[in-house]
């Protein structure tokens, strides 16, 4: 491929959004249209991130999940899945130990970018997982960080930069390993709590590539697909096509800085709880940071035209959205979700 890849040994993986991302001066200038006159006046969901009136919520509890505590925090998942249909993902993993030559990354193609986050996610153990779940008109009611045992700095590759930002950040590796939850049977509760591949979820994200692969990952229990045609379609399966990316969203809006916490503070999103590289805390900047975005820049036009692309990656092909990790690697055995869309009239 053009944009060849060079393994770091010194660079054993993560500064937690520094992956291979496009400095927001550097993204093309295209912007989606606003949405057809025919589509607006079809019956569809509100708008995500609608404000509907009444008085916001308070800041939401970041529930920190374990070994432990782990069947009783699904629960919690489950029943949050019924009430708020909106979840914001964000993930922690141990950076980057393959970066691109010959080209800078604004210049690779979604193919070359999809063999990076391949080569980086293949190699490289997740860290943590956060949800954010909320309504369409108010912030995030509850998040789960959901911390794993598979990383060990003392053993597997990663970015030494990284792991000092993460361990300053409050990140405690040591009680992960003793902890944390088994990729596996997280794997397991993530299938059968019924967000993946359900019509009625809607997910917001902040330039999530890296974090999809890492979930594809840990749900097919395999290395990522060969192709990025192939990796799309994996994200469909779990994920649906109401996938929302920040990063995408304010591709054409030049005077906002590319990362999410620079992002949310330039339009007057504070952090409202935790700090910053932990997943939990994330998915609560990344939503609250939507719905601002939403109601600045998008109230006229709407988001819609911004649903299922990812910035660094392109669409996720439609007719996906199939409750099983066998859809996602090729057996078809998985079933159609029976939940309605959300806010449907």
């Amino acid at each position: 491929m053009g944009g060849r890849l060079r393994h770091n040994h010194q660079i054993h993986s993560s500064l937690r959004r520094v992956h291979l991302r496009i400095p927001s001066t550097a993204e093309p200038s295209s912007q989606p249209a606003a949405v057809a006159d025919a589509d607006r006046r079809a019956p569809r969901r509100p708008e995500p991130g609608a404000m509907e009136g009444g008085l916001a919520n308070p800041a939401a509890e970041v529930r920190q999940v374990w070994a432990s505590n782990l069947e009783e925090e699904f629960e919690r998942i489950r029943s949050a899945k019924e009430k708020y249909p909106y979840v914001s993902m964000d993930t922690e993993f141990p950076g980057e130990i393959h970066t691109p030559i010959n080209k800078q990354y604004w210049e690779l193609s979604p193919s070359e970018r999809y063999e990076g986050i391949k080569a980086n996610v293949n190699a490289l153990h997740l860290i943590q997982v956060g949800l954010a779940f909320a309504t369409a008109d108010s912030r995030p009611s509850v998040a789960f960080e959901i911390n794993l045992r598979e990383f060990d700095p003392l053993v597997h590759p990663h970015n030494p930069t990284s792991i000092e930002l993460l361990t300053k950040s409050g990140i405690d590796f040591d009680r992960n390993r003793a902890e944390g939850v088994d990729a596996s049977r997280l794997a397991i509760l993530l299938e059968e709590s019924g967000i993946l591949g359900n019509s009625g979820i809607t997910w917001v994200t902040f330039d999530p590539a890296s974090d999809f692969a890492y979930l594809v990952k840990l749900l097919t229990a395999r290395d990522l697909p060969d192709t990025l045609s192939d990796f799309l379609r994996n994200v469909g399966n779990f994920f649906g096509n109401e996938v929302y990316d920040v990063k995408y969203m304010i591709r054409g809006l030049r005077y906002l800085p590319g990362k999410l916490e620079d992002m949310a503070r330039s339009i007057g999103v504070k952090r409202e709880t935790g700090s910053s590289h932990h997943a939990g805390s994330d998915s609560i900047l990344a939503w609250n940071a939507f719905r601002k975005l939403r109601d600045l820049h998008f109230s006229q036009t709407g988001v819609r035209q911004f649903a299922g692309v990812l910035n660094a990656l392109g669409p996720i092909p439609s007719g996906c959205g199939v409750n099983s990790a066998a859809a996602a690697t090729g057996d078809g055995s998985g079933s159609s979700s029976n939940k309605p869309p959300v806010g449907d009239n």
